[in-house]
């Protein structure tokens, strides 16, 4: 067995390595709360915090708000309810999502 100290490139090495070690941890550390957040947030109403509800209306999936009785769509839901003309309530539909439309794209 021999008392030499480490060579300088040990001490690099194991000192880089480390640093690695931390940064992998810290990466895993947080991608695991970002998702940790996302789980506690998911089907959540937007405006209130309550459970959404995943209900039919003219054949379309929207999701309702148990307490405030919000409605929210999930990308092109809306844009199938103003095709139903059944739905009575296309043309209100149509204005809003044309109005959402212009908004993102800045008309």
């Amino acid at each position: 067995m021999t008392t030499d100290k480490p060579s300088r490139s040990e001490e690099e090495y194991f000192a880089k390595r480390e640093v690695e070690l931390r940064l992998a941890r810290k990466q895993a550390d947080d991608e695991a709360a970002s998702d940790e957040e996302r789980r506690s947030h998911y089907m959540k109403c937007p405006k209130c915090g309550a459970n959404l509800e995943i209900e039919e209306y003219h054949g379309i999936e929207i999701d309702r708000c148990s307490e405030c009785n919000g409605i929210w769509f999930d990308a092109g839901e809306a844009e199938l309810l103003t095709e139903k003309e059944s739905a009575g309530f296309g043309k209100i539909f149509a204005s809003m999502v044309r109005g959402v439309r212009a908004k993102k794209t800045g008309e």
